[in-house]
């Protein structure tokens, strides 16, 4: 939890020397980020959680964030507006097929508000699970070909009734007759012997146990869990209108344990360097065995914050555990460039 406190102080500090947000910037200076979906997102029909954050330029007042579909609103969250940094969750039900532009909007004390940066998502009946369209739009990644099925072999027909009809030759019984006037030798039938078991005398003696119950004595769990940050992908980020939508898209795995509590919360966390953006913070996916992901659209908050400048995003992953210890591990600044249209 020290750890935690550190870094919200850090990215605080950096937060207040913002001009702009990953969205945008109101009059009243509040600022919101819509965490998720990513743009480019394909959603099956269905509920599906929509995250967000939002602060003040001041360091407080955010008292409510409200999330917009196609600008209309489909609910609202109250946050603390005494906290720096505030987040809100609300499931949304996107049942009907079709293409929506979502996005999150932020109220401070004074009934001013900001919007984020809007995503543009594509609920499908032929999507199992939400991911990433390759182009954008609604057309579903191409599943791999299956191999083709191997041919059945030919079977020599006149050949098999030839092996058979020497293997029944060659089981075939052998016999001789004998020459006349010879007598077969008798037959002899042995008798078995026969036997009176005599079953054996057993008393069996029952062991004594006395059962001496376990002592155990709980251990406080101190220790943080232990993060690996397994791969940062791609190593260089793009943005503009002369970029494809897909090199702004950051992809990050972690390998998360604990060695006496179970996993608590994940989150990235990462920022613009240089332009006082250190401290967006997203929920990172459970994909099994330990490993967490995080696909954030870099591209489409870089303008905010670089206006068509190059510069670098800043990443961390930060773990807590069910006892209240946390830890985290930082990873090399991913370079941002801009392609100008």
């Amino acid at each position: 939890m020290k750890r935690l406190f550190t870094l919200l102080t850090l990215f605080s500090l950096l937060l207040s020397a913002c001009s702009a947000a990953g969205g945008s910037l109101s009059a009243s200076s509040v600022q919101a980020w819509l965490d998720q979906p990513v743009n480019g997102t394909i959603l099956p029909p269905g509920a599906f959680p929509l995250k967000s954050h939002a602060r003040h330029v001041d360091g407080s007042g955010i008292t409510r964030i409200e999330f917009l579909v196609n600008g209309v609103s489909v609910g609202a969250v109250d946050t603390d507006p005494a906290a720096p940094l505030v987040y809100a969750e609300l499931n949304w039900n996107a049942s009907s097929p079709g293409e929506y532009n979502l996005s999150a909007r932020a109220y401070d004390k004074s009934g001013g508000f900001a919007d984020s940066a809007p995503a543009r998502v594509c609920v499908s009946q032929e999507a199992k699970e939400p991911l990433l369209s390759p182009n954008g739009g609604c057309i579903l990644p191409e599943a791999p070909v299956s191999p083709a099925e191997a041919t059945a072999p030919v079977v020599d027909e006149a050949k098999a009734t030839e092996i058979a009809a020497l293997t029944q030759t060659a089981l075939a019984p052998s016999f001789t007759p004998l020459p006349a006037g010879v007598t077969p030798p008798p037959t002899f039938t042995p008798a078995p012997p026969t036997a009176t078991r005599i079953p054996p005398t057993f008393t069996p003696i029952l062991p004594t146990f006395t059962p001496v119950p376990p002592t155990f004595t709980p251990v406080a769990d101190t220790t943080p869990p232990v993060v690996y940050i397994i791969s940062v992908t791609p190593t260089t980020l793009y943005y503009g209108q002369g970029c494809s939508a897909q090199s702004g898209i950051l992809t990050v795995e972690a390998f998360v344990q604990d060695g006496q509590s179970s996993i608590g919360e994940v989150y990235l966390i990462y920022g613009f360097t240089g332009a006082g953006a250190g401290g967006i913070f997203t929920q990172m996916t459970p994909i099994g065995g330990g490993y967490y992901r995080a696909v954030i659209d870099i591209g489409a908050q870089a303008y905010n914050f670089y206006q068509g400048a190059s510069g670098s995003v800043g990443i961390a992953v930060d773990a807590s555990d069910t006892a209240g210890n946390s830890g985290g591990a930082d990873a090399a600044p991913v370079p941002l460039f801009f392609c100008p249209g």
